[in-house]
């Protein structure tokens, strides 16, 4: 049975805006986090910041405002690097200066404290050698964070950056975050090349208040689980080596324009595999694309999608899509759902320029459901339900990633702080017939974010789903708010967003893909602008989520081993007429089983796209399919 393709598709993506954070085994969590601060001490830190105070001033204010603020469990230390061997010492002492001053431990802050006042400007600038040490003072397990302070480029040998990416080569739980004190470009350049190969993320600063803001959001992120996880796996250019993967979570880069094939193991017969892919690119890479298809070995394709994954001077930005292998209850013996392997690529298009950038790739496999042809098989979802601006009840900090998002009630209203580039990530459970309505208000920004607010700052929210694909229902936006627009200096901002009903033949359908499913869901919330990324002022937010609909629709799931029963003619009928009670007009304009059977004889992309006109004619939206069908063929798309 041919699938019809669901019009919508083409309709809008979220593009979820990621701040440069670190990757990290999928076994790690908050409670194996060290941070070590790697502190410049060398000579030019006695030069005069933005505000005419000595560098080393700026430095020591800032730091002794991080370690008021930490919690007296985390696991920090302090090293510092040109702050023991004068100027007119050997060269070989001078770029061997590292000390650390403050072991890495909890219960630790007076002796932080201690550290800190004592902290002075003397010598060279000994970077390489310092993350030598640093890397081996936080050892070889658990989320570990360096967070680097210098004001200068490096006085010794060896590169910095080649050192940096060396320490983060052999896995993913190591990141080194940078920060420039009132540096000049060739200094930037270096610090900003040692964050982007060491997964982290680079600020200028050019006093203690910017100072102090790029390492609180610093220290913030390093206690918690970093943003992509998962077991290293190598993709090959030759599908016939490709390695294989089960349920699980694995790590990747993308290859130059050339596919990556992995092979995607089924435990049983007739379940479903759900495969989502997530990537955060760590510099600007313009509007770029990678595509994700899962097909049979012999060539069928199963499905395919499409993540945009684009990046200003703003803002680090990560797409997310997922794919699905599954037996359609059409065809019963379909190979997407009855095959051992299915084989998935991964690839950049034509223009992007994703090579190197690591992929989060996120296995999961569904059991086997019985009689799916009696579950809900519409497109007749909800429309907002009138979810409003509440009163905050609590406040919220937002994970980096999928990984750690933090869990919100649905029905309340929480506080929140969001700063440039960063974003938020959220959990909230959504069961079968249900759909997710979120809003995030910026209230009129306070007088001294007036100025800030004047240069544009985007705002997006975005809702995907439990296999990390787009759940957004873009056709049932509510009048009178956006998902993504500027957050305005001088008046209150709501932005909204709508996910489709959570169904199982939502699947069948193409898009909404992610909402096929019962689980976690995940509200996303960032901020971008046009600027160089750096510590900006937060900006307050308020977080309304609620979770609505009448629990219905689940499936019936076999034990491993068992056949899903084979959809008769009459049980489709019977679904059909049910369909159509309750919906006479829409379902005698768009009856999706109908249109499905009139295609069955039809092959190729000729006849799928006819299917698609008919059933889409009604609705004005041919001209737009025709066209996004031409551009990307597939089972189903996101643009």
């Amino acid at each position: 049975m041919t699938r019809i393709r669901h019009s919508l598709t083409a309709a809008a993506t979220a593009v979820l805006l990621a701040p440069g954070v670190a990757t990290a085994s999928i076994t790690d969590s908050p409670d194996d986090a060290q941070l070590l601060l790697l502190l410049d001490s060398s000579g030019s830190m006695e030069d005069p910041d933005a505000e005419g105070e000595p560098k080393i001033d700026a430095a020591k204010a800032a730091v002794g405002t991080l370690v008021d603020g930490l919690n007296p469990d985390q696991q920090v230390g302090v090293r510092l690097f040109g702050g023991s061997v004068p100027l007119d010492e050997p060269r070989e002492d001078k770029c061997t200066d590292s000390e650390l001053v403050v072991p890495i431990g909890s219960g630790n802050t007076d002796a932080m404290r201690d550290a800190v006042e004592a902290y002075q400007p003397l010598g060279e600038t000994p970077i390489a050698y310092a993350l030598q040490q640093a890397a081996d003072d936080l050892g070889e397990e658990g989320n570990r964070t360096i967070l680097l302070v210098s004001d200068g480029i490096a006085t010794c040998d060896p590169d910095p950056c080649e050192v940096a990416e060396e320490l983060t080569a052999d896995g993913f739980d190591l990141v080194v975050h940078t920060v420039g004190l009132g540096v000049d470009q060739e200094t930037r350049d270096q610090l900003e090349c040692v964050a982007d190969v060491a997964g982290g993320t680079y600020y200028d600063a050019d006093d203690t208040d910017s100072l102090t803001t790029a390492l609180t959001r610093i220290s913030t992120r390093a206690f918690r689980p970093f943003q992509l996880s998962g077991e290293p796996v190598q993709g090959t250019e030759n599908p016939n080596d490709a390695p294989v993967i089960g349920t699980g979570q694995y790590l990747d880069t993308v290859a130059d324009r050339r596919k990556t094939y992995y092979l995607v193991e089924r435990s049983s017969p007739g379940t479903s595999l759900h495969v989502g892919a997530t990537m955060r690119p760590t510099e600007n890479v313009g509007l770029s694309a990678f595509y994700l298809s899962l097909e049979t070995l012999d060539g069928k394709r199963c499905d395919f999608n499409t993540a945009m994954t684009w990046g200003n001077a703003g803002g680090n930005n990560f797409g997310t899509v997922d794919v699905t292998g599954f037996a359609d209850h059409h065809d019963p013996d379909d190979p997407c759902g009855f095959d051992d392997q299915l084989l998935l690529s991964i690839n950049e298009q034509q223009t992007s320029t994703l090579d190197g950038f690591p992929v989060e790739l996120w296995v999961s496999e569904e059991p086997a459901a019985t009689r799916t042809d009696l579950l809900p098989y519409d497109l007749d979802h909800d429309e907002w339900q009138g979810t409003r601006v509440g009163d905050p009840d609590g406040e919220v900090v937002g994970g980096t990633s999928f990984n750690d998002a933090e869990p919100i009630e649905p029905g309340r209203t929480y506080e929140g702080e969001i700063v440039e580039g960063e974003v938020l990530v959220f959990s909230v459970p959504v069961d079968w017939g249900q759909h997710v309505e979120a809003l995030v208000d910026f209230p009129d920004p306070p007088e001294e974010l007036y100025d800030y607010l004047r240069r544009t700052r985007i705002a997006e929210i975005g809702l995907v789903g439990p296999d990390r694909g787009d759940a957004l229902h873009n056709l049932g936006q509510p009048d009178g708010y956006d998902r993504r627009a500027k957050v305005q200096p001088d008046e209150r901002t709501t932005f909204a967003a709508l996910s489709y009903d959570v169904e199982w033949n939502n699947r069948a359908w193409g898009n909404p893909n992610a909402a096929d499913r019962a689980g976690d869901h995940y509200v996303v919330v960032s901020l971008t602008s046009g600027d160089e990324p750096g510590a900006t002022p937060p900006i307050p937010f308020t977080l309304t989520v609620d979770v609505l609909g009448e629990v219905d629709g689940e499936p019936t799931y076999l034990e491993a081993g068992e056949q899903p029963a084979a959809a008769t003619q009459e049980a489709r009928s019977s679904s059909e007429a049910g369909a159509d009670q309750s919906d006479d007009e829409s379902s005698a304009e768009a009856d999706p089983t109908e249109d499905a059977s009139a295609a069955a004889p039809a092959e190729g992309g000729d006849a799928r796209l006819l299917t698609l006109i008919w059933v889409l004619a009604g609705l004005g939206l041919v001209v737009a399919l025709v066209g996004g069908y031409l551009l990307v063929r597939g089972r189903r798309f996101s643009t």
